[in-house]
């Protein structure tokens, strides 16, 4: 993967699983999310998270948010598509949030502007 992510474009999109990987199951040491990290912030690229699993990988829901929350803790752009239909027992139901984490007032209206 960190071979894939040094090899795109900078300031590329770029879509990682929080936890519980589908369809492999395997997730990233906290080492591994750390250089994947390193690379996000040197390339400019911009991370969404799917979060579809978020207590399945672990058992505990701040574990398997470790991910989400060392990227938010040092950047400052990214977007997490959070399913609640598995966690929550909502089969078939699609309820789920996107939230956005902007670096500027302007940017989060912007975000706002576009989802209503």
């Amino acid at each position: 993967m960190l071979e894939d992510l040094n090899n795109a474009e900078d300031e590329s999109i770029v879509i990682f699983h929080v936890c519980a990987h589908n369809p492999t199951g395997c997730d990233p040491t906290q080492e591994q999310w750390q250089r994947i990290l390193d690379v996000v912030k040197r390339k400019g690229h911009f991370s969404a998270f799917d979060s579809a699993y978020q207590g399945f990988a672990s058992g505990d829901l701040e574990t398997d948010a470790y991910s989400l929350r060392l990227f938010a803790s040092q950047t400052n752009n990214l977007c997490l598509f959070q399913s609640f239909a598995k966690n929550f027992g909502l089969y078939g139901e699609r309820a789920g949030c996107v939230t956005f984490l902007t670096d500027t007032a302007e940017e989060a209206a912007m975000c706002q502007s576009r989802i209503k």
